[in-house]
């Protein structure tokens, strides 16, 4: 009798220990047995990575259904991976087949994932939103770490998907950063988002060099963005405006991959031939806004734009120029305090509002401003020096833009000296984001402060950007001028 309770024992245990190996495997990414079998170690792997909240849930599976007919492996050259959290609060989305509210995803994406039954929910389930905390290195890392034993490749790039916000070491801040999950909110009840610092953090740890990072969504085209990943990839996608969330960005990479998988550089030019199309009157190009964009009235309203690709080894001969600029800043501020001001008022904001200036364009209004003859001269060293190793660090730059100069007269992209699609921080010296809670510096800590010194520039540059009051010099009338505006505080 004891030994029969002993066998009974034991085969409950056993059974016991499959029931909690199967619902440890629930919690992960399902096998999915009509995945393609790979002959060999693919070309590329795309690791997709963000989420959906702010009207970006439909657009991002949208995009993922668009891009499993691009897949394939016939010639064994990309693959791709895709983690991502559904929007708890999203109250457009809708409650079709796609994902659930408040639901993690992990997989492979291939040529035969169906997206469009709702055996899809509980298919590619990874675990509820809650439980994942998008904004940490150590989640990025393991999706990263994952990534490359499900999908081996010669090469990785890492794609961000969501709202962008630009650079700041905090990852509660809500206009810095990108991917802001609002499943997870900071004490001002805001999505945390990524911060480029934790990006950078993840890459580190996994001992992960990168082909390239595709920075899908807005404003990420700083160079504080750019630095600080730089030396974790050969190559990053960007634009310094607000960008065009839909599936072309993301189905235009894979096209160009499966085009030129052996030249990444080709690759590069063709994408921006992809996405440039037939120009401002095809409407999947994303010049398209740009001339028919409207506002809440629905009246026309030019929506600038720009999308570039940059090498990540040729931005410190650009940050080499920014130093000497901002050098120069310090040493003409003494004595030209008043014309500096009144000049870098009027240099080129991306977004008015976070104050992102067109690092070229700074160059060149500094130099535009200079009595001393000397003074002016080393300004006009710097804005060539500079305009070449923009140029040399660009594989392209996409501009649909439309500004004005001081004078009202409107400003044609090839003609007004802007480098349209590298910016800087130049808003206010001091605002709630430059310090942590211990009053550290987050800016000075960043690996462009440390490389530039820009911020010596920064603690004694009086000017301000902002959103809350009107001022007659509108930089950039295309943009919505009700909020983008600024001034000089005196």
């Amino acid at each position: 009798m004891k030994k029969c309770f002993n066998v009974l024992l034991t085969a409950a245990m056993i059974a016991m220990g499959l029931v909690i190996s199967s619902c440890e495997k629930d919690n992960t990414t399902p096998e999915t047995p009509d995945a393609p079998q790979w002959d060999k170690q693919a070309k590329y792997t795309i690791m997709f990575y963000g989420c959906g909240g702010g009207d970006i849930d439909e657009q991002l599976e949208g995009a993922l259904e668009d891009l499993v007919k691009e897949l394939g492996v016939e010639k064994n050259q990309v693959r791709y991976t895709v983690m991502y959290s559904m929007s708890a609060t999203d109250k457009e989305f809708l409650k079709t087949y796609r994902g659930e509210k408040g639901k993690t995803y992990r997989y492979e994406l291939h040529k035969n994932t169906d997206l469009t039954k709702e055996g899809y929910r509980s298919k590619y389930f990874y675990k509820n939103a809650s439980e994942v905390e998008l904004y940490k290195a150590s989640t990025l890392a393991d999706f990263i770490k994952w990534s490359k034993e499900t999908a081996p490749a010669d090469n990785y790039i890492l794609e961000l998907v969501n709202h962008g916000g630009g650079f700041d070491l905090s990852t509660e801040v809500l206009t810095k950063g990108i991917i802001y999950d609002d499943n997870h909110l900071d004490a001002d009840k805001q999505g945390i988002g990524v911060s480029i610092a934790t990006i950078a953090e993840a890459l580190k740890t996994t001992n992960t060099h990168l082909k390239a990072i595709y920075w899908n969504g807005c404003m990420m085209g700083l160079l504080e963005v750019l630095t600080e990943v730089a030396p974790y990839c050969d190559y990053q996608f960007a634009s310094s405006h607000v960008a065009r969330s839909d599936s072309h960005h993301v189905v235009d990479l894979v096209r160009t991959l499966n085009s030129q998988p052996d030249d990444f550089e080709k690759m590069a030019e063709e994408h921006a031939s992809m996405l440039i199309g037939d120009g401002e009157d095809d409407a999947d190009s994303m010049l398209y806004p740009f001339k028919y964009a409207t506002d809440k009235q629905g009246k026309p309203k030019k929506e600038n734009c720009d999308m570039g690709c940059w090498k990540s080894s040729k931005l410190a001969d650009i940050n080499a120029q920014v130093k000497k600029l901002g050098e120069l800043l310090v040493k003409a501020y003494q004595s030209y305090k008043l014309s500096v001001d009144t000049a870098t008022s009027w240099v080129y904001l991306y977004e008015l509002s976070y104050g992102y200036a067109d690092v070229l364009d700074y160059a060149l209004k500094l130099e535009e401003c200079l009595n001393d003859e000397d003074l002016k001269a080393e300004a006009h060293t710097i804005a060539t020096d500079l305009s070449k190793a923009i140029d040399a660090a660009s594989m392209y730059r996409i501009n649909g833009v439309f500004v004005k100069d001081a004078h009202g007269k409107d400003v044609a992209p090839k003609t007004g000296g802007f480098s349209l699609g590298i910016s800087l921080y130049a808003g206010q010296r001091e605002d709630e984001y430059s310090y942590d809670d211990k009053g550290k510096a987050r800016y000075k800590a960043s690996a462009f402060d440390k490389a530039v010194g820009w911020s010596k520039w920064m603690d004694i540059n009086e000017f301000r950007v902002s959103a809350d009051q009107e001022h007659p010099n509108i930089t950039n009338p295309a943009n919505d001028s009700s909020r983008e505006l600024f001034w000089l505080d005196y």
